[in-house]
């Protein structure tokens, strides 16, 4: 009677400590993306890494925009060191990270991810320029261009992590699909929702789409809708719907008008069994960031949160 009141006990005690102990693949995380507009060769400044990295460590800072994960696109590789040591100043953790090697304008303009690695482990990483017959990427074939020979677009880096809470496995694409490329856009869009129905596992995408969605007409391009179809991906819809980009005309001095405006051209995506983590992004809105100037990004970062259902783990592979 006496040892089976003493097991009692301690099944008891084992039972209360292990309530108390947090639900490892249940943990949230947040997954910010933002375009940061890089300065093109030749050309006057756009942009200043320097203030870019002292908002990106701002915001990493705040509870709010505090995000494990950090998509940067339009980066200058000179700037990754910069950016990178900013990353770890909001965090106060250390940082692993990847970049893509295709990019536009000379390999000025590259994707950058970066994970807090006391979270997250980077496993493998691959630049879709093509999957399934699918191009995402060209070779500028033109002489008289200044970027003959190299990679035009920038091809969407696919990022393989492992959740070190949980153990679970799951994908994040980095994008930065076409602007100028209609046709290639949309191609890129149809090869994402291929790899995806092909690749079982969780998936995130975000980034730069270009997809020019509407509020309005509730409805985006070409590119959107090839994006869409099938149901492969669900779109973190941002509630409100916020403007994301400004686009002046810098030919001209009065910049205080948007050319698109209620649009939106950056996003969150996600396939499979990502779509059961209860996802939700917003668009960061901060003091005086529209209209932008030569030293802020003409983009306004997302945050996105998500909080894995543990009955969606899935091993390490």
């Amino acid at each position: 009677m006496i040892a089976q009141t003493i097991y009692q006990r301690i099944g008891l005690f084992i039972f209360l400590v292990a309530s108390m102990l947090p639900n490892a693949s249940a943990q949230q995380f947040r997954l910010l993306t933002w375009n940061i507009e890089s300065n093109r060769p030749a050309q006057p400044p756009v942009s200043d890494p320097t203030v870019i990295s002292r908002e990106l460590t701002e915001m990493l800072q705040a509870d709010f925009t505090k995000s494990q994960l950090i998509a940067l696109s339009e980066v200058d590789p000179k700037s990754i060191k910069q950016l990178v040591a900013a990353a770890q100043m909001g965090l106060q953790q250390p940082i692993d990270y990847v970049t893509s090697a295709s990019g536009g304008f000379q390999d000025t303009d590259t994707l950058l991810f970066m994970v807090d690695s006391s979270r997250f482990q980077i496993r493998d990483t691959v630049e879709l320029h093509r999957y399934a017959g699918l191009k995402a990427n060209f070779n500028v074939m033109e002489e008289d261009q200044e970027d003959f020979g190299a990679l035009r677009a920038r091809s969407p880096l696919a990022v393989k992590l492992v959740d070190q809470s949980s153990q679970q496995t799951f994908w994040v694409i980095v994008t930065h699909l076409a602007r100028g490329e209609a046709d290639l856009r949309t191609e890129q869009a149809k090869m994402l929702r291929q790899w995806a129905s092909d690749h079982p596992m969780p998936i995130i995408a975000a980034g730069d789409f270009n997809f020019d969605y509407d509020f309005k007409t509730q409805q985006g391009n070409p590119g959107f809708q090839a994006m869409m179809e099938g149901d492969t991906w669900l779109w973190l819809k941002p509630d409100p719907l916020i403007d994301s980009n400004w686009s002046d005309d810098r030919r001209i001095t009065d910049r205080r008008v948007d050319r698109y405006p209620d649009s939106i051209l950056d996003f969150v995506f996600v396939a499979n069994q990502a779509k059961q983590w209860h996802g939700e992004s917003d668009v960061v809105v901060r003091p005086n960031d529209f209209p932008d100037n030569e030293k802020t990004s003409d983009h306004r970062p997302l945050v996105a949160v998500f909080k894995p259902n543990p009955d969606t783990a899935a091993p390490i592979k």
